[in-house]
């Protein structure tokens, strides 16, 4: 069976880190991304702030959620053809996806630390 995308106008004006933008079909998607952001009043930086094993927000497992409702759903393609005819997107941040088409599994995870450092007087 053969797929056909079309897609006569796509445009993106920013896909952060780890974001995916993808036209077609996939069997999985897994972005990840980690990031530590310090904002200090004085720029001075000791080259020692950087290491994720440092704060728990980065080791710990994230819980899936369960269901409390069961779902059942029924599908029915009706075309095998996918057709876009405009798409206008400001930006895709971190770990996200737009995909045009169909996906098994998605595995999105995005971890973010921000440390604020002020002199106290």
């Amino acid at each position: 069976m053969t797929r056909i995308s079309f897609v006569p106008w796509l445009q993106v004006e920013s896909i952060s880190a780890s974001a995916i933008l993808i036209v077609g079909d996939a069997q999985r998607l897994t972005p990840d991304s980690k990031a530590l952001v310090f904002q200090k009043e004085i720029s001075n930086y000791l080259g020692t702030e950087g290491d994720f094993n440092e704060y728990p927000i980065f080791s710990k497992e994230i819980p899936e959620p369960t269901a409390l409702t069961p779902v059942q759903m029924n599908i029915v393609n009706e075309s095998k053809f996918i057709k876009v005819r405009g798409i206008e997107i400001k930006g895709v941040d971190t770990s996200s996806i737009i995909q045009i088409g169909s996906n098994c599994l998605i595995e999105s995870e995005s971890r973010f630390k921000q440390i604020r450092q002020v002199l106290r007087k």
